[in-house]
């Protein structure tokens, strides 16, 4: 039976309006607040003062600002290599045919299930804790004093200590986006591939992973949607010193939106419309970003 274009219509309309009044709006509003002087962020339009570019090229000028877009740039690269190539390797142990595989699946998706403050504190307290951690624990009954005596909480090793806790409770969820398309490949390419002599390697490289480009692109856009907002790790890490070593533009926009104008590297921390220019930018980046991922992998779909 064929539909009509009006009955398709009809029934996308609601999702349609929802899309607009739930994202579009905003992000046209917050666009239009980035050219504004606000005094805050329920002030009425006519409270508001036209500055043009202002925010943005005071944003670029901002030192502390141009930190954070280095350190989101590192978790999305660095981290983006640990993610997914982790999340990448477990995918494929799982879809081997390991014995419990349910069991080892949920085991990985752990991380996933707990809030990201509660496991950043846990990671904070009790696995980097100089005194009683569990990786000073190790590495001295391990015998290894230099990796012990490390401060992972020090302004030395807080951005690479906070990069592993993101990484390791971000594993999981990529690892089962990716479980899913390796399940949803023929087994009987494998068994042909078997039969001509091929190794699990071989099969990997010239099965898999071809038949799992649209996963993986799909999953390089999702994290780079998530890796550029970071927010969460960058607060519970940073704290109240708000360093440096920690912020990202996320947490940065925050501060700007809701700060109280202490900050010691801000003066005018208080400031919203220069939050809604961080906001675009991390929207535009997001977009860059996504276009170059989808530049890499070939346009048509594979179907199998």
């Amino acid at each position: 039976m064929q539909i009509k274009k009006p009955m398709i219509a009809l029934f996308l309309l609601p999702a349609v309006l929802i899309y607009l009044a739930v994202f579009l709006y905003p992000t046209l509003r917050a666009l239009l607040m980035s050219f504004y002087s606000l005094p805050s962020i329920s002030s009425k339009m006519s409270e508001w003062s036209f500055i043009g570019f202002e925010n943005y090229t005071d944003l670029f000028r901002n030192s502390y600002f141009m930190d954070s877009a280095w350190n989101v740039l590192k978790i999305w690269l660095f981290g983006g290599i640990i993610t997914i190539c982790s999340a990448l390797l477990f995918a494929a142990i799982l879809s081997s045919g390991v014995r419990g595989k349910t069991f080892w699946r949920s085991l990985v998706y752990l991380p996933n299930t707990v809030s990201a403050v509660v496991l950043s504190v846990i990671w904070i307290h009790y696995i980097f804790n100089s005194s009683y951690g569990f990786l000073t624990k190790l590495f001295r009954f391990l015998g290894l004093d230099m990796l012990a005596d490390i401060q992972w909480t020090s302004d030395s090793y807080l951005f690479l200590s906070m990069l592993l806790a993101y990484c390791f409770g971000s594993i999981g969820y990529f690892m089962l986006i990716l479980n899913a398309g390796m399940d949803r490949i023929p087994r009987d390419y494998y068994e042909a591939a078997l039969l001509e002599g091929a190794n699990p390697l071989h099969k990997f490289f010239r099965i898999t992973l071809p038949l799992l480009q649209d996963i993986f692109r799909m999953t390089l856009v999702l994290w780079t949607v998530t890796a550029v907002n970071f927010f969460v790790w960058s607060a519970t890490f940073g704290g109240a010193s708000e360093s440096v070593a920690t912020m990202t533009p996320g947490y940065f926009m925050y501060l700007k939106v809701f700060g109280d104008g202490t900050s010691v590297y801000t003066q005018d921390a208080f400031n919203v419309g220069a939050g809604a220019a961080v906001g675009v930018s991390i929207t535009i980046s997001i977009l860059i970003l996504s276009a170059i991922i989808n530049q890499f992998f070939r346009k048509e779909r594979l179907e199998y």
